[in-house]
């Protein structure tokens, strides 16, 4: 009688044990995924460096022609007569 009753409890505890990994292993799979196609990925990282790479190429780019324009304007402008 007492071995049934280890029997029983050996299988509670097993199933206890196997519960617990499926529901770590769920949990641990569910963030791997997140990390390689989720919101948070790597792939999004890497094309949100790449674009902000580019802005700052474009941020250099309008600062220049900006700087061009302001000159030729202030070169015009000081070609009209003053009233």
């Amino acid at each position: 009688m007492a071995k049934k009753r280890n029997l029983g409890n050996d299988v509670k505890k097993f199933t206890l044990i196997a519960i617990f990994s499926i529901a770590i292993t769920l949990f641990l799979s569910y963030h791997v995924a997140n990390l390689m196609f989720g919101v948070n990925s790597y792939e999004v990282y890497s094309s949100l460096k790449d674009e902000r790479s580019r802005l700052k190429s474009e941020i250099v780019r309008l600062q220049e022609n900006n700087a061009y324009l302001q000159k030729e304007y202030f070169e015009l402008k000081n070609l009209e007569p003053e009233e």
